[in-house]
C-alpha cells in the first residue's frame, strides 16, 4: 500500500494544480507523509484539523500571524485531502469499496453569503412554489431546475433551442456565453424529465405562445416574495450551482469547466469540455 506522500506525488504528476493546492498538500504531508494511505483514520484527520485551526494563518515565510483561519479555509483543507483519496481510488490504488477518512467529516461553519446563492432546501422551495404559482406559462419549474443543474446564466437558459438538446448524449449546447465562447452544459435526468413535458411552441424551449423567448421577471419576483426571499436574484441559481460543485469536493479545474469560466491561458480546454466529464460531475453532485 502506498504512503500518503507517494500518493500526493502521483496526484500532482497527473495534472497541474492551482498554487493553493500545494500549500494544503504540504500541510497534509506534514501530518501523514509516511503513513500508509489506508491507515489514516477519521480521528486523525479531525485532530489534524484542530491543530491547523490552532495554528492559524501563516506569513509567507511560515511564521504564525495570530489570526484565525476562516471556516471556508479549513473546509478547503478537508476537501483537498478528499481529492487525494478520490484520485487514489480512480487510479486503483484503493479499492472502490474503501471509505476515506474524510467521509462524514465535520465541516466548519462558513459565511455562506446567502444573498448570493440558494441552498438545496431553498431551491426545492422555489421549485414547489413555481409549480403552484405558474398557472399560465407553465415552464418556470423547469427553468429554475435547468439553471440550477447547469449553472447557465438566465439569458443562456432562455435561448436554449430544442435542437440544442442532445438527449442521448446528455448535454445542452450553448453557442455563445457571456465570455463569447461556446459551452457544453449537462442535461441531468431531473431536468430532462421536466423539459420533455413542456409544450413545443417553437424553436425555443422557454418560449411564450408566440414562439419567442419569454422573460419571467414578474413571475420570479412573485415566487421569491412568496418564499420570503425578496430581493434574491435569478442569477443566484448560477452561484448556487457553483457553490454546490465546490462543496462537493470537485477540483477547481473541473468546476471552472462545468461553469464555463475562463482561466488564464487554459480557456480552450474548458471551451471544449468533454461531455462524459460534465455528465459524470452532474450525476455525482445532483443525482
Amino acid at each position: 500500500m502506498p504512503t500518503f506522500t507517494a500518493t500526493v506525488e502521483a496526484y500532482l504528476a497527473a495534472a497541474d494544480q492551482p498554487s493553493g493546492t500545494l500549500s494544503r498538500l504540504a500541510f497534509w504531508i506534514g501530518e501523514f507523509g509516511d503513513s500508509e494511505l489506508t491507515a489514516i483514520t477519521p480521528d486523525e484527520v479531525d485532530a489534524a484539523i484542530v491543530r491547523l485551526a490552532e495554528r492559524g494563518k501563516l506569513t509567507h515565510d511560515g511564521k504564525r500571524t495570530g489570526q484565525n483561519l476562516a471556516g471556508s479555509t479549513l473546509n478547503r483543507y478537508i476537501k483537498q485531502l478528499a481529492q487525494v483519496y478520490r484520485f487514489a481510488r480512480r487510479v486503483r490504488m484503493l479499492p472502490r469499496t474503501f471509505v476515506p477518512p474524510t467521509k462524514g467529516a465535520d465541516m466548519a461553519p462558513e459565511n455562506a453569503h446567502h444573498d448570493r446563492f440558494f441552498d438545496q432546501d431553498e431551491v426545492e422551495k422555489l421549485v414547489a412554489l413555481a409549480r403552484f404559482l405558474d398557472t399560465r406559462w407553465g415552464k418556470m419549474e423547469a427553468l429554475i431546475m435547468t439553471a440550477y443543474h447547469t449553472g447557465l446564466r438566465k439569458s443562456n437558459c432562455l435561448n436554449i433551442r430544442w435542437d440544442d438538446i442532445d438527449v442521448e448524449g446528455g448535454t445542452i449546447s450553448v453557442a455563445v456565453t457571456k465570455n463569447g465562447d461556446p459551452h457544453l452544459a449537462p442535461l441531468t435526468d431531473r431536468v430532462w424529465s421536466l423539459l420533455r413535458k413542456l409544450p413545443k411552441d417553437g424553436a425555443y424551449v422557454f418560449s411564450n405562445s408566440k414562439g419567442v423567448p419569454y422573460e419571467p421577471r414578474r413571475l420570479w419576483n412573485r415566487i421569491i416574495e412568496t418564499a420570503g426571499m425578496k430581493g434574491r436574484t435569478f442569477h443566484g441559481l448560477r452561484h448556487s450551482c457553483g457553490h454546490r460543485l465546490a462543496n462537493s469536493g470537485m477540483n477547481q479545474a473541473m468546476v471552472m469547466k462545468f461553469m464555463g469560466h475562463r482561466s488564464l491561458g487554459a480557456s480552450q480546454r474548458y471551451m471544449h469540455a468533454n461531455a462524459d466529464d460534465i455528465k459524470r460531475v452532474a450525476a455525482e453532485v445532483f443525482g
